[in-house]
């Protein structure tokens, strides 16, 4: 039988369920490059990471594991934090990293204080712009901040300015800029702090279309859909979903362990989720819903394929069910 009694006890197990795979590893190692850069070399211009990919990639869990496990356990080896305290309030409290979630249709303004409201400035909203950024500031100082990572950058405003004929690019064109992009820049030139954007996929001009922003980019990864034709990328879906099966047991949910790796489960699973290691995440706790009301004592493919039927489909994140259909051909060869 299912040993979770409420489905509140099943997003609060998944909520709390960490996975590490080689795409979390590069982002980490992109984080830890620009703190780096931040620490050697202080006020000297600084560069950005970028992460556009479709929602539901593990874009910002990315950040959130990174922060509750290389960030907290730096800020208590520096002694910032004592080592018996809450993790998870460590992970609230510090400012080494600050991750900021845009508002919607983000000004200036707007972004100033939502990167106060991050370092839980209690008049974060106050003010002018100008006095705004001056506590952006004094903040990033005072709490020596080594990366600032900006969340749904989609939600900027798309205000923009044309330049015309910039000799700084080595030759005449059209750049596009917004306030919010030019003070971005303005962060990186003066060697204030590096920055890590990020965003789906369709947000990406916000950043790129500007080209002295753009110069300043270190990396960008890559956190598209996994593609099951390509080796690495379909060892990376495989890895995921077989731990999180594993974890169904793990985290108290179920009694019996799930085997997410049965049969054709891998291949129709990642049709569903377009290949996006959250969607999958997604599908599967819908099909744990569906086997703890049933008091199942795992989840089976019977459950993922209602879990699609009741939930993926009504909410268009896919338009067929693979497990009572088969695969379509695009998805045939993906899983070739």
């Amino acid at each position: 039988m299912a040993i979770a009694t409420t489905n509140g006890q099943l997003l609060e197990a998944f909520s709390k369920m960490r996975i590490k795979h080689p795409l979390l590893d590069k982002a980490h190692q992109l984080f830890d490059d620009l703190r780096y850069a931040r620490r050697s070399s202080p006020g000297r211009p600084q560069k950005f990471g970028a992460l556009f990919a479709p929602s539901q990639s593990g874009k910002s869990m990315s950040v959130q594991i990174y922060i509750e496990t290389c960030v907290v356990d730096e800020v208590i080896a520096r002694g910032l934090f004592p080592a018996d305290m809450d993790r998870a309030e460590i992970a609230r409290q510090q400012k080494l990293v600050l991750h900021v979630t845009l508002s919607a249709k983000a000004s200036m303004k707007g972004l100033a204080a939502d990167i106060l409201a991050a370092f839980g400035d209690p008049a974060s909203p106050r003010g002018t712009t100008q006095t705004l950024f001056k506590r952006v500031y004094d903040f990033v100082r005072r709490h020596g901040t080594e990366l600032i990572i900006i969340d749904e950058i989609q939600h900027v405003a798309d205000s923009f300015t044309k330049l015309d004929d910039q000799t700084w690019i080595g030759r005449s064109g059209l750049v596009h800029s917004t306030a919010v992009t030019d003070t971005l820049k303005t962060f990186l030139l003066q060697g204030l702090v590096p920055l890590m954007f990020i965003g789906i996929e369709e947000a990406r001009h916000h950043i790129f279309n500007d080209i002295q922003l753009a110069s300043r980019c270190y990396q960008e990864l890559d956190f598209t859909a996994l593609d099951l034709a390509v080796n690495d990328e379909k060892s990376i879906f495989f890895d995921y979903i077989g731990r999180l099966g594993l974890k169904l047991r793990q985290h108290g949910i179920f009694e019996e362990e799930t085997n997410l790796l049965l049969g054709d489960i891998p291949a129709y699973l990642h049709a569903a989720a377009g290949g996006r290691l959250g969607m999958a995440t997604n599908i599967i706790l819908a099909a744990a819903i569906v086997a703890r009301e049933e008091n199942a004592t795992n989840v089976t493919r019977e459950h993922i394929a209602q879990a699609i039927d009741d939930w993926a489909i009504p909410l268009n994140i896919i338009d067929y069910n693979p497990f009572r259909t088969g695969l379509r051909t695009l998805d045939v060869r993906s899983a070739a």
